[in-house]
């Protein structure tokens, strides 16, 4: 091999000059987006590896060329304007031409975003294909315009939206334009518009795209053009897209509100700041066991916000520095810090105060790793009594430069743990709401859901699974069956049953009409369970029913998130071996859940249970009774059922594809 890329072979080497010099140039003609007035062009490349084959094929176009043999099955397989490919294209009658094209339009029949690849045809893509490598030409491009530098950075920085782990989301509201159009008309009949306004905006733009089609229904670059113009319009900074991210709350209104009115308490209540703070931190202290009653938290990258800096809380405590490098002065201490060496999504750091005095918290931003303002919040907690400051770090603010934040006075009755006095109209308030709570609650129970409550589909097993085996044979009849010769192979699965098992619905009505085995590796779900609630009166919006899925481990379960995938999987607390048989599935809502032979609920506290009480679950008119509702989700344990098979398993939501093993096989089932 020489120095510059190409491999000597011998003479008898057959190269046809000819046709090489009317491939050599390939046309791009990428797909384009307009953003303003500049243009971002991509192209999608398969993700599946090409075929052998393909280079076989390309090193007989190239006369055995090293770096044609890498380039032409790449550039053969991309993906262009109006989802064409556009390389190699030309009426030419080539046996090696004609089997890259036979072989791409196998690589590029589906039309999930998890299939391809966004390449964006910028100046260092260009670079990367030159024409000339040392000395010889090589196939290259040509091109009529490229994505100017800064759009090209910009959607480069963006890309985690467009790998796929997203797609639900933006499936949700592409489907439901018209949901999205009732959101944006309520905005005026809200205590806070300006919270909604941008990201319901951006989110009615970029769905306009679609044109009213369903996601389902969208080739794979029209699913790129949407998702590409999201993720350059809408507020975004870095690596982060502030209205992609709050979307979710959109995607959990279209879903959860029962009407109009409903919809308004729930944007409402979510866009309310301090009851948004206050929560998240009392849920934050929760998880990490700090239990003491005076509590001053710092957090920051809310939202989407700047989140990467290492700001730091301190203060001072009878006349010494109470901080990250001293974390226990007196009997006040430093629970927690964030953001010192390794950057926490969402960052937090609490100081107890567990002795009288008044303290003065300053902030100092360490490291200003994100090079912006950085919003934070201070929430000051202390018995009956909590606030909530809002301050900016700038960004020409330098290091040791600190911003004074608040002072705060403990006293000695702050310090006793004694229930809190109310005043008469206080009390007349709360018993008026216990007894109504009494009359439509009652004492709500939560009890693990099971076969009886829903309808199953059940894996129609084969008879060696239901527990029927033959009876066993003597040796003579064994060999008397071998004398009549081979056995007749069992019938092969049709065209059609074949395709039938690669999408979730298909795949559960085979499972359930033909007999066969169903397992799962459990370290590939995440675990779940369905809770049946019952309260006195009906106060749930028909929804009796909720999945709790977990999203981290020492958490709580909370209802099945299409937005962000969890990072837990089963371990052995459930009662289940690495590899589960799965007993059947059931729709609950828009979801389906697996459930799981011989599960149990785990007896771990990593694995915090609960109720299933979520404040959208709640009709419109008890909705003021959210805040203790969601408390029993954690206070009330659900109880097993005395029959019946439990219905724990998986909620087969969040991920482009589940894998399954039928009949011994592994196979990939995509997600509805």
């Amino acid at each position: 091999m020489t120095s510059d890329g190409w491999e000597l072979v011998p003479s008898e080497s057959t190269f046809n000059e000819e046709l090489y010099n009317q491939i050599e140039k390939v046309a791009m003609r990428a797909c384009q987006v307009c953003i303003g007035e500049k243009q971002l062009l991509f192209c999608l490349g398969p993700r599946r590896a090409p075929d052998k084959t393909a280079r076989a094929c390309a090193s007989a176009l190239s006369g055995n060329c090293n770096t044609c043999k890498e380039r032409i099955p790449k550039f053969a397989r991309l993906i262009g304007d109006g989802g064409k490919h556009f390389a190699f294209c030309q009426e030419i009658s080539d046996p090696n031409l004609d089997k890259l094209r036979q072989m791409r339009q196998g690589a590029a029949a589906g039309n999930a975003v998890t299939d391809y690849q966004l390449i964006v045809i910028d100046s260092e893509f260009q670079a990367k294909f030159q024409p000339s490598v040392g000395d010889f030409d090589h196939v290259h491009f040509s091109y009529n315009q490229l994505t100017p530098d800064d759009v090209a950075a910009k959607l480069k920085e963006l890309s985690v939206y467009l790998n796929g782990s997203f797609e639900n989301r933006f499936q949700k509201l592409v489907d439901d334009p018209a949901s999205l159009q009732v959101i944006q008309n309520e905005l005026p009949n809200l205590v806070r518009p300006d919270h909604w306004r941008s990201v319901t905006a951006w989110a009615v733009s970029f769905v306009a795209k679609a044109n009213g089609r369903l996601w389902s229904d969208l080739a794979a670059y029209e699913k790129f053009e949407i998702m590409t113009f999201a993720m350059m319009t809408g507020r975004s900074q870095g690596n982060m897209h502030f209205d992609m991210q709050q979307a979710s709350n959109l995607v959990d209104f279209m879903g959860d509100a029962h009407d109009t009115s409903a919809l308004r308490v729930m944007m409402d209540d979510r866009s309310d700041p301090e009851t948004y703070q206050v929560s998240r931190v009392a849920e934050l202290l929760r998880d990490r066991c700090v239990t003491s009653l005076c509590t001053v938290t710092l957090v920051w990258g809310v939202d989407g916000q700047p989140h990467k800096s290492d700001l730091d809380l301190h203060t001072m405590v009878g006349g010494e520095e109470l901080y990250y490098g001293k974390k226990q002065v007196g009997k006040c201490k430093l629970d927690f810090d964030a953001n010192a060496s390794t950057v926490e999504r969402n960052p937090a750091e609490n100081i107890s105060l567990n002795q009288v005095g008044t303290f003065t918290f300053r902030i100092n931003n360490f490291k200003n790793r994100d090079h912006t303002d950085v919003p934070f919040q201070v929430v000051v907690k202390k018995p009956g009594f909590h606030e909530v400051h809002n301050g900016v770090w700038p960004a020409k603010q330098k290091a040791g430069e600190f911003l004074t934040v608040c002072t705060v006075t403990v006293t000695s009755e702050d310090l006793e743990e004694k229930p809190l006095e109310l005043s008469d109209a206080e009390q007349k308030k709360l018993a008026s709401k216990e007894a109504e709570w009494e009359r439509l609650f009652g004492e709500p129970k939560s009890v693990v859901a099971c076969e009886e409550d829903l309808e199953l589909s059940l894996v129609k097993c084969a008879a060696a699974q239901s527990g029927f085996f033959p009876p066993p044979r003597g040796a003579q009849e064994v060999f008397s069956g071998m004398l009549k010769g081979k056995a007749a192979a069992s019938k092969k699965p049709t065209l059609a049953k074949r395709c039938q098992l690669e999408t979730l619905p298909g795949f559960m009505k085979y499972v359930t009409d033909n007999d066969c085995t169903v397992e799962v590796n459990t370290r590939n779900f995440v675990p779940a369970y369905v809770t049946r609630i019952e309260t006195k009166t009906e106060v749930m919006l028909g929804k009796k029913y909720p999945i709790n899925a977990y999203h981290r481990k020492n958490e709580p379960p909370q209802q099945p998130r299409s937005d962000e995938q969890s990072t837990v999987r089963f371990d052995e607390s459930w009662g289940v071996p690495s590899r589960a048989k799965v007993h059947g599935f059931a729709e609950i809502g828009n979801v389906w859940f697996m459930v799981l032979k011989d599960a149990h609920l785990p007896n771990d506290p990593a694995w915090p249970l609960g109720a299933g009480m979520y404040p959208t679950h709640l009709a419109p008119e008890v909705h003021h009774h959210r805040s203790k509702w969601a408390s029993f989700h954690s206070l009330v344990m659900p109880s097993t059922p005395e029959s019946g098979v439990p219905l724990i398993g998986s909620a087969l939501i969040g991920f482009p594809t589940f894998q399954f093993i039928l009949n011994g096989r592994e196979i990939s089932v995509r997600s509805p």
